[in-house]
């Protein structure tokens, strides 16, 4: 071999020493492995924007970037067991968002804390593992607001596309008598949806008290969710391990060659110019390493920038990039690119109080998994032996999403709906008109559906959420609350959390509808199916009376909390409603961005959120894929 031979050979091996490895596939935290450039580059890589990653890199062709804020998540307890469910918030995989003083609510739960997902996956890691559907009226009404194209029949089929679902068992039905539709539900999609290998006895006593109450029973929810039903959960029957947009929409695409996932990089801003057909362009997104935030990087898209950063983060986004109210842009010396005064605006959730119960008779509880260990023990070694037992049961089960009709008389209704009235005083303080405007065209739907039997006003949550304080935490929520809050800017840095202002219960009607929804909680609690279970109410206790209105209302302002379900703050609207993405979702007056995300929702449905989130980006997909 000759000497120049030697060298050569020497300086490759020594460059190929040095190089990154070859990178053929999903890219983590590796910044010089970027594109020039990409067909699209998606913003957030939570629920709906690993959706979307996925189905529109599905053709080789295309290639997609996705930048997520967050971290992969460890597989561990908290991501992933039913037992851990809550452990993941106000952790590292939530942004630990706290709320402004909310002002109608007493001074010990003013300032709320609003869990949002911060990991691969986002908020379908942290949260309660609902997977319930709005109802067709809930879907229905967005298209009333004048979005052509949305109604249930036109997104009932991407429902079905994102699910894969696993009935009851056969025992399952035979003691809970647990019903559904076949036609109703997905068999191929990518989110595993079924129900838990164990359900605590003391969930059917709820689903018999309701028809006690003479509540109809909903043959399966994914078909119609108003009335009383049994709920799946977001839980891969084969492993009893939490579904989520990482397992789901991730894992099952992150060998394709023409996927990229960049995490734990920070998008600080959307470039722009002028020109173009809406007149403004976006031409890049700035990103950083949180960790080394003085090196900023660029990233490129040939055909779409997707922005899915959530309600609280995708309009902060547009905010610092000169997108959203002049006012606000101009406080923080942002020039101002395009005046959308409907960003960050029209924020909703869904409020709700908790009846906290001891049940004498009951013979376990969740609570006990955190009160005696050797329940807790027994019950884990159970889990890994065999994917049974109680900790496998997480999020709840046995619910009921009421229209006024079931727990109101028609006069109470009729009160109740004229509570619903055409003020706008209650709004906040000097809102533009195009925002006032769109609250009264909301409202007018909102009543139009509220006063049938096909939309819930009220959810009633038997074993609520993640709460293992008590025995029994039974949860009565508003639905179609008709406060309307903020997300905007706290200054013009991209590291500053955003200030966030639900302006809970600011409306009188939300208020009134609660103290209503409680005098049928403590009727449902006198029922036969629920006195078997011998329950001593904790909270708020004997002492305040359902039929004292003012003790009731300073109970529900003492107590009151949000069901960690913002959205609507980019709404799906016409721009002279104050909507800031039209019915394809791209945004008014930018060309190439779109929203995909729960901001764009323009009212909130009578729904756990994530199930109607994957809905509306497997829609929003096959929009993008129809507009090349």
């Amino acid at each position: 071999m000759t000497s120049k031979l030697l060298i050569l050979l020497t300086a490759l091996v020594a460059h190929a020493a040095a190089a990154p490895a070859p990178f053929v596939g999903t890219l983590l935290e590796r910044d010089a492995d970027v594109r020039e450039s990409y067909d699209y580059v998606i913003i957030g890589g939570g629920t709906a924007g690993l959706t979307v990653a996925n189905r529109i890199s599905e053709d080789p062709d295309v290639t997609v970037l996705v930048l997520e804020a967050g971290t992969h998540d460890a597989s561990d307890c908290a991501a992933l067991i039913p037992r851990c469910l809550g452990d993941t918030m106000r952790s590292k995989y939530d942004w630990n968002i706290t709320t402004v003083a909310q002002s109608a609510l007493g001074v010990n739960n003013s300032r709320q804390n609003l869990p949002v997902g911060k990991a691969l996956g986002g908020s379908s890691l942290i949260n309660g593992m609902m997977f319930d559907r709005a109802s067709p009226a809930d879907i229905d009404a967005w298209g009333d607001l004048g979005n052509a194209g949305w109604s249930w029949k036109a997104l009932l089929p991407y429902y079905k596309k994102s699910e894969t679902f696993t009935p009851p068992s056969a025992a399952q039905v035979a003691e809970f008598g647990i019903t559904w539709d076949p036609a109703a539900h997905g068999d191929s999609g990518y989110v595993q949806s079924s129900y838990p290998a164990y359900i605590f006895p003391q969930n059917k006593n709820f689903q018999t008290a309701m028809t006690q109450m003479g509540v109809a029973q909903s043959k399966d929810q994914a078909a119609s969710s108003v009335g009383a039903f049994w709920s799946p959960n977001n839980i891969d029957p084969r492993n009893q391990t939490r579904s989520f947009a990482r397992t789901a929409y991730y894992d099952t695409a992150k060998t394709r060659a023409n996927l990229h996932v960049l995490t734990s990089r920070k998008v600080t801003k959307l470039a722009t110019n002028t020109g173009g057909k809406a007149g403004v362009k976006v031409t890049g997104v700035s990103y950083v390493d949180p960790s080394a935030p003085s090196k900023v990087f660029t990233a490129r898209a040939k055909r779409e920038y997707i922005l899915s950063a959530g309600s609280l983060h995708s309009p902060q986004l547009l905010q610092l990039s000169g997108i959203g109210p002049k006012a606000l842009l101009q406080k923080h010396n942002i020039p101002v690119v395009v005046d959308l005064p409907g960003v960050g605006n029209n924020l909703q959730d869904h409020p709700f109080s908790t009846i906290a119960l001891e049940l004498a008779a009951a013979a376990h509880s969740i609570k006990e998994l955190g009160t005696n260990a050797t329940y807790d023990a027994e019950s884990k070694t159970e889990y890994f032996a065999n994917r049974t037992g109680p900790w496998t049961a997480g999020g709840p089960n046995s619910v009921a999403f009421l229209p006024l009709s079931a727990w109101t008389n028609a006069t109470t209704a009729k009160s109740l709906l004229g509570g619903y009235a055409a003020t706008t005083s209650h709004l906040r303080a000097d809102l533009d008109a195009t925002l006032v405007t769109g609250w009264e065209h909301s409202r007018e739907v909102l009543l139009k559906h509220l006063a049938t039997p096909h939309m819930a006003a009220m959810e009633y949550i038997w074993l609520s959420g993640a709460n293992r304080r008590v025995e029994m935490p039974f949860s009565l929520s508003i639905q179609h609350p008709l406060s309307r809050g903020y997300v905007e800017l706290n200054s013009s840095s991209p590291f500053d959390k955003p200030i966030v202002d639900l302006r809970t219960a600011t409306h009188p009607s939300d208020v009134a509808l609660l103290t209503h929804a409680f005098k049928f909680a403590r009727s449902l609690l006198k029922t036969d199916a629920i006195q078997v279970l011998e329950p001593i109410e904790l909270t708020p206790g004997p002492t305040v009376s359902e039929d004292d209105e003012a003790a009731v209302e300073t109970w529900l302002r003492g107590s009151m909390s949000t069901m960690f379900h913002p959205c609507g703050t980019t709404a799906m609207m016409a721009k002279k409603f104050g909507g800031v993405v039209d019915e394809r979702l791209r945004v008014h007056g930018v060309e190439g961005l779109r929203v995909v995300d729960a901001g764009v929702f323009p009212v909130i449905p009578a729904a756990h959120l994530q199930a109607t989130v994957y809905a509306v980006a497997e829609k929003a997909a096959d929009m993008i894929k129809e507009d090349l």
